[in-house]
């Protein structure tokens, strides 16, 4: 189970920089909303990662 929660970490994390990109691109003085969105996804990501590898040990 937590193997399938470390992935869904991933994916929103994934998710959230995606639209952190959309962000920057479609509005204008967005840079600190988009690195919010960046370092939020990328901390969801790397969490996920993080459980990920400790559920296959």
């Amino acid at each position: 189970m937590t193997f399938y929660f470390a992935k869904l970490l991933e994916l929103i994390g994934f998710a959230h920089v995606g639209y952190a990109l959309f962000v920057g691109l479609t509005q204008e003085h967005s840079m600190g909303p988009e690195m919010k969105l960046l370092m939020l996804g990328a901390l969801l990501f790397a969490l996920g990662r993080i459980l990920e590898r400790k559920a296959t040990t």
